[in-house]
């Protein structure tokens, strides 16, 4: 009931008539293009003889922002190159070199605190003002500005490398023997330059009429450097032993193997302060001060080894029986628990190959399949099984300061591998010529999963870690999840006597997860526990309402001062009153239970159409905008809100800040848990081959000029951010204010030449 605006006020804002004190900024109008450019090509040739063939190929990519004015950008060059060589009838070699260079141009301002802003940005403040200066937009954040290079950039060139050398060997005296063999390296080497640097906005004061200059970005006024180099790289060695023959209606296929892998990451970082001038962004050029540089750096190596076998077996392609058994070491784990043993066992029955199932026409092909195995992971944070230690202290002994070494993360010498067992039971069939049809009912329970034990130790031990957040206690082998589901495919193609083809494919899965063990405190209520649900779901006060009258507060219990047009939350325990026990787990969490996607493809002479549709369903996303005194609201809120003017609106009244708001951030709830499922169109693409007399005379074997489109439009209950986008519970909170750089529509029109 407050107004900040008169009526005649709003009117100069509506009208534009003094756009100095009363403008009308619309902020993604001017920070984003409605369409940015990208190209890309390639070059490839093949040929050789019947011993040695090759095959090289170049290309280019380039890619622009959203951002107008913007100075983000995308280039990458990448070659690859194959020769495969038949030394003699026995021995045969293959090298596979790939690489490509990669740069990436930013503004200094990150995407997230980009989007931010503009999401943020009042419409009430102009991007620029009447006179052309700068304004200070909100909080010093002026998107227009910000995705420019005004305030500096953020340039990462990176480079990547992989090379596999391969060789076979056809050993003789034993009809079916063979040794084979692969070395690979993968390297990438990623350099980063940020050079930050000041620039001067402006605030206008209408009473005086005085526009006050007010440097931004940089520190403490002056340009700042900030450069890391990161060096990995992968070295892999497998040697194989092959035995493939078939005693008449008896097939086999076997092979042992042995594989290493090394895993090395050396990382260097610098940064220098207060330059005295921004022409010279280099580390050698920056304050004189002691405290205006630094350095850091850290390194890692990881070792895998694998003893691995294989003995499958079929019958006339009837029968088929395989057993497999890999023994993997890992040096993330101490001695004595490097190595885990994971076999696996799977059959077949290829039904339609029995005598009994020629009578059965409209059955063509029938296969059923079943297979149960563990796998094991080792991707987990390194160096568990050691005492963590830090310098986050400082002492003074003996009159001068020496830094303090502090324990931030007690040893686990007993990690091991986390194991997944793994039971997929299918069936595969073709029927009517042309129906495919695959489905496949999988389960899947892992254990040993690394996880602290926090809950339960009690306060009164004193185990806290008095630097940071993350827990003193380590991680244990003790987290238990299960989940089971389906998947199913089921295709249909045909093909007319006019030259049209067409098809179309459906699949669809279904995977649920319960969490079977997590350490939860004894008392968590039995409606809070994450135990006996799906993983990652949000414990949040559940809405039924607004208040909307006298009668609305009187009826339902409430917080203290609770107010018309504030959310009804629900006395879950009963007890008249709303506190934390009143909070409840939402069904879903932010991963899907539910995929699906159609794929639909057609020809008809030299024409060629293609389309794939994806979806998601029974997912859930927390978003709460980032809206009142610290930025915009979504106009889905701000138009369809409580007032005592509209009290029929379906969302809440607005409040100073949502983040510290009773119907927003102090109590996290389900008004805001959005139902995420969406169906998009990933993908469209259209094509068409000239014909061959036209290219013959100009000695090109074949030419096809074709466009596609990726993400042409999704149909979704969401409307303020994309429902794909990177939302997740325990998110920041850019992401979890929906912040954050959407996917792209894009469009491509494109030809492809063979001569």
């Amino acid at each position: 009931m407050s107004q900040i605006y008169t009526d005649a006020q709003v009117q100069k804002f509506r009208d534009g008539s003094d756009p100095l004190n009363y403008p009308n900024t619309d902020w993604p109008k001017l920070a984003l293009k409605k369409t940015a450019l990208q190209n890309q090509h390639s070059l490839s040739v093949n040929g050789g003889s019947e011993n040695v063939k090759y095959y090289v190929s170049l290309g280019l990519l380039g890619q622009d922002g959203l951002y107008k004015n913007g100075v983000t950008h995308y280039d990458q060059y990448n070659f690859r190159s194959n020769i495969d060589a038949n030394v003699t009838d026995r021995l045969k070699v293959s090298l596979y070199l790939s690489g490509r260079e990669e740069d990436r141009l930013y503004p200094s301002t990150s995407a997230p605190n980009l989007f931010r802003s503009i999401y943020r940005a009042y419409p009430t403040v102009s991007a620029y003002f009447p006179n052309g200066k700068p304004t200070y937009g909100i909080e010093g954040n002026n998107p227009v500005l910000q995705a420019t290079d005004i305030g500096g950039t953020t340039r990462n060139p990176t480079q990547v490398f992989n090379g596999i050398l391969k060789a076979s060997y056809s050993i003789p005296g034993v009809r079916g023997l063979s040794l084979d063999g692969f070395v690979a390296m993968d390297k990438s080497w990623s350099f980063n330059k940020a050079f930050s640097k000041p620039y001067v906005v402006y605030q206008y004061t209408a009473s005086t009429g005085v526009y006050s200059p007010v440097v931004v970005g940089g520190s403490s006024g002056l340009a700042t450097l900030y450069e890391t180099q990161l060096n990995r790289s992968l070295l892999t060695e497998n040697i194989k032993l092959n035995f493939v023959r078939g005693f008449g209606d008896h097939h086999i296929n076997a092979f042992v193997a042995y594989e290493q892998a090394e895993t090395k990451q050396d990382s260097l970082a610098a940064f220098r302060l207060n330059f005295p001038t921004q022409l010279t962004p280099e580390l050698s050029q920056g304050g004189s001060a002691a405290t205006d540089d630094g350095t850091a750096g850290s390194s890692y190596h990881f070792t895998r080894k694998s003893y691995i076998g294989r003995l499958a077996y079929d019958y006339k392609e009837k029968y088929l029986l395989e057993a497999q058994m890999r023994i993997d070491g890992s040096s993330t784990f101490p001695a004595g628990k490097q190595y885990g043993h994971f076999p696996s066992v799977s059959a077949g029955w290829r039904i339609s190959k029995e005598d009994w199932w020629k009578d059965v026409a409209a059955i063509n092909d029938l296969k059923i399949r079943g297979s149960y195995g563990t796998l094991g992971n080792d991707n987990v944070g390194l160096f568990q099984s050691f005492d963590n230690y830090s310098f986050n202290n400082m002492y003074v002994l003996g009159g001068s300061i020496h830094p303090g070494v502090d324990l931030i993360k007690l040893a686990n010498p007993n990690i091991t591998w986390e194991v997944a067992k793994k039971l997929d039971l299918g069936l595969n069939a073709v029927f009517l010529d042309h129906f495919t049809l695959e489905f496949i009912y999988f389960q899947q329970k892992r254990s040993d999963i690394l996880t602290p034990r926090n809950a339960s130790i009690p306060q009164l031990t004193g185990i806290v870690n008095p630097y940071g957040s993350d827990a003193l206690v380590p991680s244990e082998n003790i987290g238990k999840v299960n989940s089971n589901g389906f998947e199913a495919t089921l295709g249909y193609s045909n093909s007319t006597s006019g030259g049209f083809h067409y098809g179309i494919s459906g699949n669809l899965t279904y995977a649920k997860s319960k969490i079977v063990f997590i350490d939860e405190a004894p008392a968590v209520l039995s409606y809070q526990k994450q135990t006996g649900r799906p993983i990652n779901t949000y414990l949040l006060y559940n809405t039924v309402g607004i208040f909307r009258s006298a009668a609305d507060l009187a009826k339902y219990p409430h917080l203290a001062n609770a107010q018309a047009g504030d959310l009804i939350y629900q006395d879950v325990n009963g007890d008249g009153k709303i506190t934390a026990d009143d909070q409840s787990r939402s069904k879903y969490g932010n991963i899907p239970e539910i995929t699906y996607g159609v794929l639909l493809n057609a020809s008809f002479r030299n024409f060629d159409l293609s389309a794939v549709f994806a979806g998601q369903t029974h997912v859930s996303q927390y978003v709460l905008p980032e809206s009142g005194t610290i930025g915009n609201f979504y106009s889905s809120w701000a138009d369809n809100r409580y007032s005592p003017s509209n009290t029929n609106g379906s969302y809440p009244r607005v409040d100073d800040r949502a983040s510290s708001s009773v119907n927003g951030g102090l109590y996290n709830n389900s008004f805001w848990l959005n139902n995420a499922s969406f169906l998009r169109l990933k993908n469209l693409e259209v094509g068409y081959t000239l014909g061959a007399p036209v290219l013959t005379k100009l000695r090109i074997s074949s030419v096809r000029v074709y466009a596609n489109a990726f993400n042409l439009f999704t149909i979704t209950k969401v409307k303020d951010y994309d429902p794909e986008g990177t939302v997740n519970s325990g998110a920041s909170l850019y992401s979890a204010s929906g912040q954050f750089y959407p996917q792209q529509r894009i469009v491509n029109v494109g030809v492809n030449v063979r001569f």
